[in-house]
């Protein structure tokens, strides 16, 4: 039974202690370190199961070093001082041992959780339940550091609260989990729908005196919940417990439509103009196209593409193929672009123990979200910024051309 108390095993067990249910709670989300990829840990192998409750994987890189995971969002239970981050970041260590599980070194996991805290909000580390001492409590407590013991079973004791504590300036990796936190419910699979039009429809929608479903659903595109899920991915309403709201981007929406067409039911007669025309929103509403740019340019996937394809150019190359703008996007922000464009079920491939990009397997199709490369690409070739749209078949979009409509001579 001792080899049941191996590290990934205690990680798995802490992460699902500290978000259960994730998939279906809000801006919550949780990310293990690229070297619990491995097959094995030590002479023991770690089965499927474990590392089905581990993924996804990403290369996590700290100053103060590896976390064995990153998550965004408050643990249900544990904390201390909850109030001062409404969504903290938090690190985890894990400590177990495969035969001996008293003798997980508890004290070294603590010592490299505190190390975390100056880039994160939450320290915990996580050690078999015997090895826990009075000694390691207590250290753990005078470091703000949360101690969660971990049972044969798996089940999870919060032995001791973490204590938030205010992080410096976030890294470019935590600063990507941010980002997947918010939005990776809506991202994981397809990117909704590929015309920009459709989410500034929805803005106007929430603006408008009505049911905002059924006036969407009538002046602009039928799929209600596609269109609601790309204004929030894209900024333009929050979606509160209580109801919807305009951000201040989502209320300029409206204020540009009233300055163009008089008032909001006037502009939503214009978007019913616009059903199923296929029409490049640059030709077919040039100013609606530069407002919708304007709102893609602030979401960070399209910058991490647009700056991709800027140095690719200073380089001397105009276009490339999608393997090519992934390796570049992942050279600028590798958490962000492994999170924007690889498949949570793909990483451990793609991505060394070591977190090393592995280029060879960018040549696979199955790799890649077709939202990334199909509804997004097509959105930002709508809105002027790429010369062609997406392909929804993965092994032409493979070879696909991705090159800037204009590139910023810096």
């Amino acid at each position: 039974m001792g080899t049941r108390l191996a590290e990934p095993v205690v990680l798995a067990a802490a992460k699902t202690a500290l978000y259960p249910d994730i998939e279906n709670r809000p801006r919550r989300y949780a990310v293990t370190d690229t070297q619990f990829t491995l097959d094995s840990w030590g002479s023991w192998p770690v089965p499927s199961a474990v590392h089905d409750q581990l993924r996804p994987f990403n290369a996590l890189r700290l100053a103060s070093g590896e976390p064995d995971l990153l998550g965004i969002g408050a643990p249900p239970t544990g904390v201390l001082n909850g109030d001062a981050a409404s969504d903290p970041v938090v690190a985890v260590e894990a400590k177990g041992h495969n035969t001996t599980p008293q003798n997980a070194d508890i004290g070294r996991g603590i010592e490299q959780a505190h190390a975390h805290l100056p880039e994160v909000n939450l320290g915990y580390v996580a050690a078999p339940a015997e090895s826990v001492t009075q000694t390691a409590r207590s250290l753990a407590r005078d470091l703000n550091i949360g101690v969660l013991g971990v049972h044969t079973d798996e089940s999870v004791d919060f032995l001791e609260a973490a204590r938030v504590t205010g992080a410096g300036d976030l890294s470019t990796g935590i600063e990507a989990l941010r980002f997947q936190a918010s939005t990776h419910q809506l991202t994981e699979g397809s990117f909704p729908v590929n015309h920009p039009k459709n989410f500034l429809g929805y803005a106007l929608a929430v603006a408008a005196s009505g049911d905002t479903s059924e006036i969407y659903a009538e002046n602009v595109i039928r799929a209600v919940s596609d269109g609601r899920r790309g204004a929030i991915l894209l900024g333009l309403i929050d979606s509160r417990s209580d109801d919807e709201y305009l951000t201040h981007l989502g209320a300029e929406v409206v204020r540009f439509a009233q300055q163009q067409c008089g008032s909001i039911p006037a502009a939503l007669d214009r978007f019913t103009e616009w059903r199923g025309k296929r029409t490049r929103f640059t030709e077919l509403a040039p100013r609606w196209a530069q407002l919708a740019r304007a709102a893609a340019i602030q979401y960070e996937p399209t910058r991490l593409i647009v700056d991709s394809l800027e140095q690719i150019h200073e380089d001397g190359t105009e276009s490339v193929r999608l393997p090519a703008l992934v390796s570049r996007a992942c050279r600028l922000n590798k958490p962000l672009g492994v999170e924007v464009f690889i498949t949570s079920g793909e990483r451990e491939n793609v991505l060394t123990p070591d977190g090393d990009l592995d280029e060879a397997q960018l040549e696979k199709p199955a790799i890649y979200k077709s939202g990334a490369y199909f509804q997004f690409k097509a959105q930002l070739y709508h809105v002027g910024l790429l010369t062609t749209g997406g392909k929804d078949d993965g092994t032409k979009a493979l070879n696909d051309e991705w090159r800037l409509e204009h590139v910023a001579m810096l």
